[in-house]
């Protein structure tokens, strides 16, 4: 009887040991008995380009992390709506030799957020901390869910305002605006806010806001963090403590990984089962940090 071919599917990144989507993959894979591998690769900068034209044709498909989400595009020969929206890319599919790119980040965080704590952001205003690829990302997909307005506010007003700007071209029916992370305008756009993301690298290793004007947040107003290691970051403890309800970033990463693998395999996977692992893992990780 012949031997079952193992098709290889990766995540890319640099750094990537740290990935935590290879147990939460092959888990899900292994209840589905489908012939995958998921691994993690690290690919440097400098070798992304090497990479898809040689190592990237062997593999059925692979997520995109940090820092290659937007440097893969010229390289890919086609993109899905949604990836071209956002003008970013977190998975990959091989189609007979052609490599096609997806982003499922955005379609993974509504998942989560109707999943996890049943929101939906038709008629909702969104303030999304941070103006980066994932701020990109859900700022698309919310506007695309019919939020009511989406304010992105940055540290550099400019790049938060260049960003609404660009967005409010391409979705022109949505209202995307723009403020500095601090001062009046913040203020004035949280005291109606019904949805509070943070997209910052703040929440890693135990960093926190300072002097943030929570006061002005109403209490029935949503905080989240896609930051998931701490599950339960310092923006969140100090957003509950407040009172306010939270959502936690692990459900963001479980959805997105559950669409990218029916993307490659064509099976819905289990996913409470990648949920389950990738919490396993990650109290692992912190009992190991503990000791």
């Amino acid at each position: 009887m012949p031997k079952t071919k193992i098709h290889r599917l990766a995540v890319i990144g640099d750094p990537i040991s740290h990935s935590l989507s290879p147990a939460m993959h092959n888990a899900a894979l292994r209840k589905r008995g489908a012939p995958f591998r998921y691994e993690a690769l690290r690919v440097a900068p400098e070798k992304l380009k090497a990479f898809l034209k040689g190592k990237a044709r062997t593999l059925a498909g692979f997520n995109v992390t940090v820092p290659h989400k937007e440097a893969v595009l010229p390289h890919l020969k086609r993109l899905a709506y949604e990836a071209e929206l956002i003008g970013a890319v977190n998975t990959v599919v091989n189609r007979n030799g052609e490599l096609v790119g997806f982003n499922t980040d955005g379609a993974g965080y509504l998942m989560s957020l109707h999943a996890d704590k049943k929101f939906d952001p038709r008629g909702k205003r969104v303030v999304i901390l941070g103006a980066g690829g994932a701020a990109r990302a859900l700022a698309v997909v919310l506007s695309l869910a019919h939020a009511r307005s989406v304010t992105i506010a940055n540290r550099t007003p400019k790049r938060a305002a260049q960003l609404a700007r660009e967005l409010a071209f391409r979705l022109p029916k949505s209202k995307l605006l723009a403020c500095p992370l601090e001062g009046k305008a913040l203020e004035t756009a949280l005291k109606t806010c019904d949805l509070l993301i943070n997209t910052t690298r703040v929440g890693l290793g135990g960093t926190s806001f300072v002097d943030f004007p929570w006061e002005k947040l109403p209490r029935r107003a949503l905080v989240s963090d896609i930051v998931y290691t701490p599950r339960l970051t310092p923006f969140l403890k100090a957003a509950k403590k407040r009172g306010h309800p939270i959502h936690t970033g692990e459900g963001m990463l479980v959805f997105q990984g559950a669409l990218a693998f029916e993307i490659w395999t064509g099976l819905k996977p289990d996913v409470r089962l990648m949920r389950r692992e990738l919490l396993r893992r990650l109290s692992v990780k912190k009992s190991r940090r503990g000791r």
